[in-house]
């Protein structure tokens, strides 16, 4: 079936190409390092050069002599007005969710668009083949399939851990035969039916259609993305184009 499923097989593979390549580039290329840039803003210390910063390790009559140094520490942190607050840490908050909103396109009324569209064409290309597969009862016969195997292995193992005569040997040898064989004619049965189903002109309409239509978005995806990336340097575009 390979030779028969090859457009299809092909198309899918494209899509799950682009969509795990987008979805790897906003995880770990833009939410990844902006989330560590705003963790390491947060825990930032403001203490002034050459201040001794509180030892969390020492114990005993260390901690005293700590907390004088980290009140007086404090106490220029107050004098010279870098006191961490409430609205500092929004503000670092509110700069990772506008830099990640924008690295993720999310602003862009255009490309979020297509990408819509793109998705979209993914999501339904999907579910118009697990139609097909529930269609042509493919899932049915592949358990069914496995499920035979499964109990002829479980049989062998039992019959060969007893003593078998002769010919109850040659009876079980004959009925293994017999039911490759038949399980055979029913695996070459559903390819003959999928090789009919796939040959149909609306099957091959419903794939020359897809493909038109992702071909087609993602063509003015990558439009608009390398247009923008150079008409306004950004590096997380410029990366996007590369993949």
């Amino acid at each position: 079936l390979r030779k028969d499923m090859g457009r299809t097989y092909c198309l899918r593979q494209r899509m799950l190409h682009f969509m795990q390549n987008f979805v790897y580039y906003m995880m770990f290329e833009v939410i990844e390092p902006n989330f560590l840039r705003m963790e390491s803003k947060i825990l930032e210390r403001d203490f002034k050069e050459g201040d001794d910063q509180f030892d969390w390790t020492n114990s005993g009559n260390n901690n005293s002599n700590n907390r004088n140094s980290n009140n007086n520490n404090n106490n220029n942190r107050n004098d010279s007005g870098d006191q961490r607050t409430v609205d500092d840490i929004l503000s670092i908050h509110n700069e990772f969710i506008r830099s990640t909103l924008k690295e993720c396109l999310l602003t862009n009324r255009d490309l979020i668009r297509t990408l819509t569209k793109l998705m979209t064409t993914c999501l339904l290309f999907s579910d118009q083949m697990k139609l097909f597969m529930e269609t042509t009862q493919i899932y049915y016969e592949q358990n069914n399939i496995a499920t035979e195997a499964r109990h002829r292995r479980t049989r062998n193992m039992y019959e060969t851990a007893g003593t078998l005569n002769e010919k109850k040997e040659k009876r079980i040898r004959e009925a293994l035969v017999a039911m490759r064989e038949q399980r055979k004619a029913r695996k070459q049965k559903q390819i003959d039916m999928l090789r009919r189903e796939l040959k149909t002109e609306s099957y091959q309409n419903m794939i020359s259609r897809f493909e038109q239509v992702f071909n087609s978005n993602l063509a003015e995806f990558m439009t608009q993305l390398m247009a923008d990336s150079e008409g306004r340097y950004h590096t997380h575009l410029s990366n996007l184009c590369i993949r």
